[in-house]
């Protein structure tokens, strides 16, 4: 018995030699001897002892491996040591790697020890389980099918299902699990794997699982899934997630070979039970792996689904391009997984049609994939069937942009079936059911592109077929020289038959090609009219596309359907909407189609008729339309030479309408169009009483413009009926009085005849009539008037009457023209009365004008002075303008002056002129002018001096002149200076003595010229 005990608890040797290897490390020696106190005072159910321990053992285990790679250096360069103190103990260099393996299984025992009395402790299944994954324990020198790696692997799978029998709770022991499988796992099986994930699944609950399948789903796929399929957006990564995304997993160490049906299988089952947002990645991995009919069913479903989103931020439009590159790519393939392609197409570009409601029979398509729950009660049945209506509603929202590119996609799936002919029947009727130019150009580019190919391939395998006939040829050739027996004949005669099926077949081929060929030159000729239809489609209300399609139809010669196009855009086209034109066009173009192509007189005008008449086929908005129609009309009649029903239709297109009219008829006869176009008539065909009643109706309906009065006045007077005439022109006066703009024009005209007819004959009464004129005529167009009435006065009239309306036109005219009303006033006193009569009228004008025209007419009045060799009075003239004039703007005045004191003048009166010059320019220093006028006035030349005057006229002459005769010719007196002056004192007095005499002489000179001149002007000094 004693034996039995003893070998019971005989400890192996293995452990034991293990724990000698820990004990003779004195720092695990001291946990060692905590650990064996007694029950009270152990540690050994404290975790964080243990968890202290065993950091204790990964510091001796990394300094061991330092110094083993220290070791290894060393030796390489300058020799081995021979001990090391690692832990307190003290080991020889050569015995390292003997203690490093030999640590790494006592910290497996010390683990084993941990977990064995404490089973719960998640810290320590972890780190337990941590160190036996990491590369300390599994090192990348191992092989993967090494025995040691072998058993090290069997030996950590058995810790990890001991783990789990506690920690099965836990997602991370299952996540490293699962990853230390797949990295490590010899035989490298798939279903070892998936059965792991699928206990994981089984065993955590299903807040925890997004953690589980994002692994899962990296494991199956071979890269990191889309973060929108997990509500947390991937916060808590795992093991294999981090290591695709940081792409630190090498292919040789991961050959994994996932067959393509079990990668299906998980995602199907993630797809539709877990999280319905992967059905997308489900139908892109169908089509990775050639499972295209699954995908096609899977988009379909997706687009089924009003409130699917998209993990990777697909759209709508996107959706709907994959779905139809699918099952256009691979019809044979969509078909055998039951999705309806046409139907699916069809009933999304027709939702209304056979049964006109919102949930139309092309939905049914879709409605057949959606899954319905049996146990639901009508209230449910009701909220639903109100759900597929929103949703078929949105989805209808969202395929405007998509109609052409279904058409193509929907004909492409029946080209890649081979059907070509139902290809072409699509093309078709997608033409005519389309509204956008876009969608348009993309069916007719897609067809034209189909028809080419086509002939294309036609052409090629006609040039093989040649090539193989040719070749036959050659050998039958070559054969026809060996001799030949009875048999032979009857393969001669097979031969033959065969070459004429060949023949036959070559015939058949070419009628093809000439087929195609017909049939892609007939469709690039449709475009224009397939064009049109489109643009009419999306807006009957177009004329001008009415009336280009009528043009289509001339250009290939089919008139009637030209009429036809006409008379269905009258039909369609509201006036009240009608754009790019007038619905009276329509009528037009078809009244010239009948009379210019089909020369039918009879049809065109009852075109007119149908419209031209109190109670019309066509209610026009606006009057101008009908009075378009009926001015066709007339030139109709007029181009038939038909003068007399030309005159009738424009007499009754403004002929009083009937009671009942519509406002439209009611409007004719304030039409200037077709009065425009009677006045001319009548003054052409008929005679003069019904033009008169014609002109005398115009105007007492009061439609009449000023043109049309001249024009009565002017038929008046070219038939002699003068009266008439002007008292046109008074009704026209009283009609358009002032400020109307063609008052002007009527009272120029009334004025002008009258003088004309009676030529100063009725002075009186024209005075009237200008007086009449200008009482009423605004300020700015009387200027006119006053013109014509003081030529009429000048003619004949009396001077004093003319000279009358002058000065009464400078003082009515706006201030922008009296300087030119002054100065025809100055001209015209001039030549009646004269030259010294126009002083009152300088001072006038002077007084009423502005600065500048002011200054301008004091330079004419010095000017006239100086003609008159009135100096003094000129040069007053010069002085009273000169504070008018600024000398940076005005240049020319000063230099006038310049020349005059040049000219007339001393060498007082020149400094005179020269001091009022500096005083003006102080006096307008305070103004600012514009830069461009400054400009102006700097272009202007500078007046010359008396000495550079008197030089350019000897050089003129050819003379020389010396100094003292130009001095001499000079207009100055040498003034008398004396040569230097002492001091500022002296200049002081000399100043005043000079000052005192030449104000006693200008003084003495005033009084000499006051009484020798008794007509002085008055001009203020201010």
């Amino acid at each position: 018995m004693s034996s039995t005990a003893s070998s019971k608890n005989q400890i192996p040797s293995g452990t034991l030699r293990l724990m000698t290897e820990i004990v003779s490390y004195p720092i695990l020696l001291e946990h060692e001897e905590a650990m064996s106190l007694s029950t009270q005072e152990s540690s050994m159910y404290d975790v964080s002892s243990w968890m202290l321990y065993l950091s204790q053992i990964d510091e001796i285990l990394s300094s061991l491996d330092d110094a083993i790679k220290e070791s290894k250096q060393k030796k390489r360069n300058q020799g081995s040591y021979s001990t090391t103190t690692i832990g307190g103990r003290t080991l020889r260099m050569q015995e390292l790697s003997k203690h490093y393996h030999c640590m790494q299984q006592s910290r497996n025992l010390v683990s084993e020890r941990a977990v064995t009395l404490l089973p719960g402790s998640y810290k320590l299944w972890n780190d337990y389980l941590s160190f036996c994954c990491c590369n300390v324990y599994f090192p990348s020198s191992y092989m993967l099918t090494s025995s040691e790696r072998s058993y090290r692997f069997k030996s950590t799978v058995s810790a990890f299902e001991r783990s789990l029998v506690r920690m099965n709770k836990y997602p991370r022991i299952w996540l490293k699990y699962i990853s230390f499988v797949i990295h490590h796992d010899p035989a490298c099986n798939v279903t070892t794997v998936r059965r792991l994930f699928n206990r994981a699944l089984l065993a955590l609950p299903a807040t925890q699982h997004d953690l589980i399948w994002t692994e899962y789903l990296a494991f199956m796929l071979k890269r990191v899934p889309p973060k929108g399929l997990f509500t947390g957006g991937m916060k808590d990564i795992g093991p294999m997630t981090l290591s695709l995304q940081n792409g630190t997993l090498e292919d040789e160490r991961y050959p994994w070979n996932i067959p393509h049906e079990t990668a299906l299988r998980v995602l199907r089952r993630y797809a539709h039970y877990y999280n319905p947002t992967a059905r997308e990645m489900l139908a892109d991995v169908a089509l990775e792996f050639g499972r295209y009919g699954e995908a096609a069913l899977l988009y379909c479903e997706i687009l089924n689904d009003a409130d699917f989103l998209s993990a990777n931020g697909t759209t709508r439009h996107e959706l709907w391009i994959k779905f139809t590159d699918v099952c256009t790519e691979h019809p044979e393939d969509t078909r055998e997984s039951g999705v309806d392609f046409e139907g699916i197409v069809r009933g999304v570009l027709n939702p209304n049609e056979e049964g006109g409601g919102k949930i139309a029979k092309g939905w049914k398509v879709f409605d057949d994939t959606r899954k319905v729950d049996g146990d639901e009660d009508e209230v449910d049945q009701v909220q639903r069937q109100e759900k597929i209506r929103e949703q078929q509603a949105q989805l209808q929202a969202t395929l405007g942009e998509l109609e052409g590119t279904l058409w193509n996609k929907l004909s492409l799936y029946y080209i890649r079936s081979g059907e070509f002919e139902v290809a072409r029947s699509i093309y078709e009727e997608a033409m005519e059911c389309v509204s956008r130019v876009r969608d348009f150009s993309l069916i007719f580019d897609s067809y034209v592109k189909f028809e080419e190919n086509v002939i294309e391939v036609m052409m090629e395998n006609m040039n093989e077929d040649e090539e193989i006939v040719e070749d036959a040829s050659n050998n039958a050739n070559v054969s026809s020289n060996k001799s030949i027996d009875e048999e032979d004949f009857d393969i001669l005669l097979g031969k033959r038959s065969s070459v004429a099926e060949n023949d036959a077949s070559e015939q058949n081929t070419s009628a093809d090609i000439e087929l195609a060929l017909a049939r892609a030159e007939n469709l690039m000729k449709r475009r224009p009219l397939l064009l049109n239809y489109v643009l009419l489609k999306q807006n009957p209300q177009n004329v001008t596309e009415w009336l280009k399609r009528s043009n289509i139809f001339l250009e290939s010669d089919r008139t009637s359907q030209a009429i036809a196009s006409l008379e269905d855009g009258i039909k369609k086209v509201s006036s009240k909407f009608a754009m790019n034109g007038s619905p009276a066009d329509l009528y037009m173009s078809l009244a010239n189609l009948y009379e210019d192509r089909l020369n039918d007189y009879s049809k065109a005008r009852s075109v007119f008729e149908r419209i031209c008449c109190p109670t019309p086929e066509y209610w026009f908005r606006d009057a101008d339309d009908l009075a378009q129609c009926y001015a066709a009309w007339v030139e109709m009649e007029l181009r038939h030479e038909h003068w007399d029903q030309a005159l009738s239709v424009a007499r009754r297109s403004v002929a009083n309408p009937p009671a009942g009219s519509s406002k439209v008829v009611r409007a004719l006869v304030k039409s200037l169009r077709l009065w425009n176009l009677l006045l001319d008539l009548e003054e052409s065909l008929g005679t003069l009483q019904t033009t008169k009643d014609a002109y005398n109706r115009l105007l007492e309906i009061k439609v009449a413009t000023p043109t049309q009065v001249l024009n009565f006045a002017s038929y008046l007077a070219e038939n002699k009926y003068f009266e008439e005439s002007f008292t046109a022109f008074e009704r026209g006066v009283d009609m358009f009085p002032f400020p109307h703009p063609g008052a002007k024009i009527i009272w120029k005209e009334y004025l002008q005849a009258f003088e004309k007819r009676y030529e100063g004959t009725k002075v009186h009464r024209t005075r009237e009539l200008f007086d009449r004129c200008l009482e009423n005529c605004p300020v700015e167009d009387c200027s006119t008037f006053f013109l014509l009435y003081g030529k009429f006065e000048e003619k004949f009239g009396l001077t004093k009457r003319a000279l009358g309306v002058y000065e009464k036109m400078c003082t009515t005219v706006p201030a922008d023209e009296k300087i030119s009303a002054y100065q025809l006033y100055i001209a015209k006193t001039i030549k009646y009365i004269g030259i010294t009569a126009t002083r009152p009228i300088y001072e006038r004008a002077i007084g009423a004008l502005a600065d500048t025209p002011a200054a301008k007419m004091c330079l004419d009045y010095a000017k006239m002075e100086a003609s008159l060799n009135e100096i003094d009075r000129a040069r007053t003239a010069f002085t009273y303008g000169a504070q008018l004039a600024d000398p940076r703007t005005n240049p020319e005045y000063w230099g006038e002056w310049h020349e005059f004191e040049v000219s007339h003048g001393n060498e007082e009166t020149f400094r005179e002129m020269l001091r009022v010059k500096r005083g003006v320019q102080a006096a307008f220093s305070t103004i600012n002018h514009s830069v461009a006028d400054l400009e102006t006035a700097s272009k202007v030349e500078a007046p010359l001096s008396h000495e550079e005057a008197i030089a350019m006229l000897a050089a003129q002459e050819g003379e020389e002149l010396e100094q003292t005769e130009i001095e001499k010719k000079s207009g100055f007196v040498k003034a008398k200076r004396p040569p230097e002056m002492k001091d500022l004192g002296e200049v002081e007095r000399r100043a005043a003595k000079l000052r005192k005499i030449t104000s006693g002489l200008v003084s003495s000179t005033e009084e000499k010229i006051n009484a020798l001149n008794e007509e002085e002007i008055d001009i203020d000094d201010d």
